[in-house]
């Protein structure tokens, strides 16, 4: 039987599809790309945001039009049961029974009624079939320690729960023999990673580094300013390891200190100001990603304008911005919503302030030299694209190998990636 496994969202969500799709081979099955000559497709749900639910829901429906079986994995079946029961009966498995995706895929095939949406399993040392050969996407924790009044993964993910040091420890050192060169440390908030087991994520760094040697990165995925305060200090220490891309993911979502109060963030716009600048004075060359918010209820202009501000004083090398949709059940959806043109043009705002201060952090990397690692190939653009020791993609022409370390040269800057040459 041919499997295809559609994977919507985050890090986490890749992960868990290599893990389904490792745990599907142990048991006899083959996993397909093209879910045209698939005999089963699991969709693996994101609902993080609206247009993302309706692009699933869409695609639900448009499977449920042929005769291929379909299992739905992800949040979805979690945090909006009804709403996925509205439109299909197809077995469902929760982001924390996917141990058991086989039973549930012969389930499909039988046409049975299954449902595992509950409980817990670890996700360390599971058996999987890893997307890029060269990059192992480790879901460090899962769940958070926060109770953002807008997020709906929270009710999908549940409360933090962290994953055994000695137990990641141990993947990176048998995936880094098997040939990986890239470890994503991924989970909702790896910012409280150990804050329930006593030990800290700056911790499981240099455990990581101290037991496995050779060339290979580390890219540490998004953290919650409130808990990157805790452990400032030796996480920018850990951050020194030649091993862990300067690269910090770190969401502020407003600039205005009572919109995030009304987010239940936790923080301030100052709290994040201050890890970034002391991220920097340590680091320069540093690469800061941040998401933000416009829209949100009770948003006024001062408050966008702090936004505005906050972005301009901090120049992050990227910004994810999102327009405010309501999700089911959470806080922010109960309060009064702002007007799609509103959001609309803020979003345009925000964007073209973005953009600028996306290329103009590229540019200072212009002229810079130095070894970098293939991690991927643009079949579109016919390029390879090598990350530097801060995370930065250079778009490289010419023959090369997934997982090669090259010497690179940086010719010119892009939006959105530095344009490399080859150094003899």
């Amino acid at each position: 039987m041919n499997i295809c496994i559609e994977t919507y969202g985050c890090a986490a969500n890749q992960a868990d599809s290599e893990i389904m799709a490792g745990l599907l081979t142990q048991a006899g099955f083959d996993i397909v790309a093209d879910a045209g000559i698939a005999d089963v497709v699991i969709v693996n749900t994101c609902i993080v945001k609206g247009t993302t639910e309706r692009r699933v829901t869409s695609r639900i429906k448009k499977i449920e039009e042929t005769d291929k079986k379909l299992v739905i994995a992800g949040c979805m079946p979690e945090a909006m049961y009804k709403q996925l029961r509205a439109i299909t009966s197809a077995p469902v498995v929760g982001p924390y029974q996917i141990k058991k995706i086989a039973a549930i895929v012969k389930a499909a095939i039988e046409d049975k009624q299954a449902e595992l949406i509950s409980g817990y399993c670890e996700k360390t040392l599971l058996p999987k079939i890893r997307r890029n050969p060269v990059i192992d996407i480790i879901q460090i924790e899962h769940g958070c320690l926060s109770a953002c009044s807008f997020c709906i993964t929270r009710k999908a993910r549940g409360a933090l729960r962290s994953e055994k040091l000695g137990n990641i420890v141990k993947e990176v050192s048998l995936a880094h023999k098997a040939g990986v060169k890239e470890f994503w440390f991924t989970g909702q908030d790896i910012g409280c990673y150990g804050f329930d087991a006593g030990t800290t994520l700056s911790e499981l760094i240099n455990a990581v580094v101290a037991e496995v040697r050779g060339k290979y990165f580390i890219r540490l995925g998004m953290m919650n300013p409130q808990h990157v305060r805790r452990i400032l200090p030796e996480l920018i220490d850990a951050y020194r390891h030649e091993q862990v891309f300067k690269f910090l993911h770190i969401p502020v979502q407003s600039g205005s200190n009572s919109i995030l109060k009304s987010m239940r963030r936790g923080h301030t716009a100052e709290d994040f100001v201050q890890v970034v600048d002391k991220f920097r004075k340590a680091l320069p060359d540093i690469t800061i990603w941040t998401d933000v918010i416009v829209g949100y209820p009770g948003e006024t202009d001062e408050d966008f304008q702090k936004t505005i501000a906050l972005i301009k004083q901090t120049h992050p090398d990227y910004v994810n911005i999102s327009r405010f949709t309501p999700r089911p059940n959470t806080k922010a959806a109960k309060e009064k919503q702002l007007s799609t043109q509103i959001k609309k043009q803020r979003s345009r705002i925000m964007t073209k302030i973005v953009d600028d201060a996306c290329i103009k952090q590229n540019k200072k990397w212009v002229g810079w030299a130095g070894n970098a690692l293939i991690d991927e190939y643009n079949r579109a653009k016919q390029t390879w694209v090598a990350r530097n020791y801060a995370y930065k993609p250079i778009a490289l022409k010419g023959s090369y190998r997934l997982g090669q370390f090259v010497k690179v040269k940086v010719k010119d800057a892009a939006q959105t990636h530095l344009v490399g040459e080859p150094m003899e």
